[in-house]
């Protein structure tokens, strides 16, 4: 793996049992994510997008593969581990309506997970100030 490989998959699925027997959500899929790129997953409704977000970031068990982040193999990590990979991992659901809140400003949607991580009050708006600009809002 080059060593600017932020995440990476090996031969990751997903299965659910069903009463029609086996889905396969998530089937043998491999990708990497170079530092400072980005990965859009495109596809139909239902064909496993959501699905392969959440196994990436263990809010559901993976039925086989590999989960590389920052070369440490994540698969099987522990509760404590994943506490603190969860600080650097989040999901953008697909609904903007479901996942932000009209009444709330930018600056505050922005600074919510920043509280949840641990910064400070006095480091929270320096640090929302820089990612606001860092994406072209300032």
């Amino acid at each position: 793996m080059a060593r600017d490989v932020l995440l990476q998959t090996e031969h990751l699925k997903k299965y659910f049992q069903t009463s029609a027997g086996e889905l396969h959500a998530v089937d043998d899929i491999n990708f990497s994510i170079a530092k400072g790129t980005t990965l859009g997953v495109v596809g139909e409704s239902g064909c496993g997008k959501s699905t392969l977000g959440r196994v990436v970031l263990h809010l559901l068990e993976s039925t086989d593969g590999k989960i590389i982040y920052k070369g440490e193999d994540i698969t099987q990590v522990s509760k404590k581990r994943l506490r603190e990979l969860r600080n650097e991992m989040q999901i953008i659901f697909q609904d903007p309506f479901a996942s932000l809140n009209p009444r709330m400003s930018v600056k505050t949607i922005i600074s919510e997970p920043l509280e949840n991580a641990g910064l400070s009050r006095g480091e929270r708006p320096h640090k929302v100030n820089d990612m606001i600009a860092k994406v072209g809002f300032a």
